[in-house]
């Protein structure tokens, strides 16, 4: 049996004894992708027009390391309003990831790019001076966000849900925090993740995601609106959201829990971790295939992540605390 694994732009084929049992596990496919039709009908619905009809709204963004088709959101956005996207400034959160590349905002804004690159700006997480702050958080420590969100009039984000490795599921208040906040409140929030109940798709009881949405409390909620959108790994978009963050947010965790989450037959010996653009960009975006599929991996099993890492770390920071964990102290006699 050959069975292909996306590596890069290539695949990786390997053939497999017909003595081995596999099963496959994928997201569900999307049968009847969201179309501009559909997505103006939840648009007009849900009072979107009339919060973006005039004025000059701030545009959140995801980075290039989420699938979100922001693109093609921006695309639909037009034709419903052909003025938006030139009253609008727009804003990459890029919480503590690297500034993005120009590979990454062509990937990002597609066509788009050059119309709105004169009010274009991302985050950068260790720019204090382009903060300012919101006051302290439930841990003691003084919470800082991007200023030109903060003095925004309105805005208008773009996200995208699917399941998250220690924090639940992406989207919602991430684009917030850490999306657009201080490297110290993010990695305060990180530190959470040491808990056993910061683990994929769980919100209730997971310290990261319950700390993440008490910081939004510091925000002016009535000025902020959404489209959350839920994407399968191909990018086809199975459903949109549209509302208030947290009102969005809930709904669209329904529908990628419905995707993203089948049911496993057994556990196995062996399970091949495949890492589907963008996240295989790098070692710290791939580390989450391996987080997100280790509970499928039985007692003294092995998981293998297959993934190109063409921009090799990704983040030396990361690299450097994960060469100074001390195995000998925080793992037992079976190295686990």
């Amino acid at each position: 049996m050959e069975i292909k694994l996306a590596y890069g732009r290539n695949n990786i084929v390997l053939d497999i004894p017909a003595s081995v049992e596999v099963d496959t596990y994928t997201s569900l496919p999307v049968t009847k992708p969201v179309d501009y039709n559909a997505f103006k009908a939840a648009f007009e619905k849900s009072g979107a027009g009339a919060f973006l009809s005039d004025g000059k709204p701030l545009v959140v963004v995801n980075d290039g390391y989420r699938h979100t088709p922001t693109a093609r959101i921006l695309g639909w956005l037009d034709r419903l309003d052909a003025t938006l996207l030139d009253r609008a400034s727009f804003l990459v959160a890029t919480g503590a990831h690297d500034l993005p590349t120009d590979e990454h905002l062509l990937k990002i804004f597609g066509s788009f790019l050059k119309r709105i690159k004169p009010r274009l700006f991302s985050h950068d997480a260790r720019d204090r001076a382009a903060m300012v702050s919101l006051g302290v958080d439930r841990l003691g420590g003084e919470v800082f966000v991007n200023r030109t969100m903060k003095e925004a009039a309105k805005v208008f984000v773009i996200g995208s849900v699917e399941p998250h490795y220690f924090a639940g599921f992406t989207g919602g208040c991430k684009s917030f925090f850490p999306g657009l906040a201080d490297l110290a409140t993010i990695e305060r929030n990180h530190n959470l993740a040491n808990s056993l109940q910061a683990a994929p798709m769980k919100i209730e009881g997971n310290p990261v995601a319950e700390h993440l949405w008490s910081l939004t409390g510091l925000l002016d909620d009535e000025k902020i609106y959404t489209v959350q959108l839920v994407a399968d790994c191909t990018g086809q978009t199975a459903a949109v959201f549209f509302g208030r963050l947290k009102e969005a947010f809930r709904e669209a965790t329904a529908c990628a829990a419905e995707i993203f989450a089948p049911e496993l037959k057994n556990r196995y010996e062996v399970v091949l971790c495949e890492v589907m653009p963008p996240l295989d960009k790098n070692l710290y975006q791939a580390q989450k295939a391996l987080e997100n599929c280790q509970g499928a991996v039985a007692d003294g099993g092995d998981a293998v992540v297959i993934s190109a890492c063409a921009e090799g770390v990704g983040s030396e920071h990361f690299f450097d605390l994960a060469a100074q964990w001390d195995i000998e102290n925080n793992c037992s006699r079976d190295g686990i």
